[in-house]
């Protein structure tokens, strides 16, 4: 069988604190007495998206609730404790949760709450919401919005307007129909973003055509810059056509392409994640041109 250093050749990350903002772990649907929702049965876990992601140099991770969990984040929790250092959570909490509990969640290592809602049936009442994030943007937590449209861009100023700051993974939502260019949601959202309240993940590339995720990534890049900007891998990569294993290095060897400047590498992988997430300060090494391969 080949190892995970076989992946990807020719990729890696110089330095220490280069973070994956985006993964998901979970266990099997065998082990469940009846899923909620489609639930894959090959369990993820972080030990081996760990075996991945250390050849290419990836240290820290953000674990990030799969919207088939629902509000049960028990997982991420229990594996956020196991360390504290260079681990991250971005969860999905019930409208009813006790705003006062925001600063206890901050203290375990959430970083994020999630609304995986682009697939749902109907949207939640953000006005139930308002008090929720008024404390994330108290604890410096963010509001992660898996939408898209115009429930997307409504939902995004309703969280700024509560005083938090907005995440939206995924090269912004755009859709992979009209692109980057044509698609007035991605224009809205770049708008938006232009508060220096909204960060975008530049991740899953493969949602669209390669050519448009590229151009999304570019526009990105020009409207937000590389302080708020961060990459995910959005591993294991659960699709048609998609590998957890080399799926992983093709998603950052599309990164390392479009961006080719050691500084706007480093704060993509190191200092944006340190800002957004809270991690502690990495070991700065002086980076050179070959230290990065791709």
């Amino acid at each position: 069988m080949t190892g995970p250093q076989s992946t990807s050749p020719g990729v890696s990350l110089a330095g220490s604190g280069n973070t994956d903002c985006h993964v998901h772990i979970f266990g099997s649907s065998r082990d469940m007495a009846e899923p909620r929702h489609p639930h894959p049965e090959e369990p993820a876990e972080l030990g081996d998206v760990e075996k991945i992601g250390r050849p290419l140099g990836i240290r820290r991770y953000v674990l990030t609730q799969p919207s088939f969990l629902g509000h049960d984040n028990s997982l991420i929790m229990e594996t956020l404790a196991t360390r504290p250092d260079d681990l991250r959570g971005v969860i999905w909490l019930e409208q009813s949760e006790d705003p006062a509990s925001i600063a206890t969640l901050a203290g375990k290592g959430v970083a994020g709450l999630r609304f995986p809602l682009k697939y749902a049936r109907s949207l939640p009442d953000w006005s139930v919401y308002g008090d929720i994030f008024r404390a994330a943007g108290q604890c410096n937590i963010h509001v992660e919005l898996g939408l898209s449209g115009r429930e997307l861009i409504e939902a995004t100023h309703w969280v700024l307007e509560h005083g938090a700051q907005v995440v939206v993974a995924h090269l912004g939502m755009f859709d992979p129909d009209l692109g980057p260019e044509r698609d007035p949601t991605f224009a809205a959202l770049m708008e938006a973003a232009q508060t220096g309240r909204v960060w975008i993940k530049l991740s899953a590339p493969y949602r669209s055509a390669e050519a448009l995720a590229d151009l999304a990534c570019e526009r990105v890049l020009a409207a937000l810059g590389p302080e708020r900007t961060v990459w995910g891998s959005d591993w294991p990569h659960v699709g048609p056509q998609l590998d957890r294993r080399s799926t992983y290095g093709t998603a950052l060897r599309w990164l390392l392409r479009i961006a080719t400047d050691d500084e706007i590498r480093r704060q993509i992988f190191v200092h944006s994640p340190k800002k957004l997430y809270g991690f502690t300060p990495a070991e700065e090494p002086h980076v050179t041109s070959d230290k990065y391969q791709s």
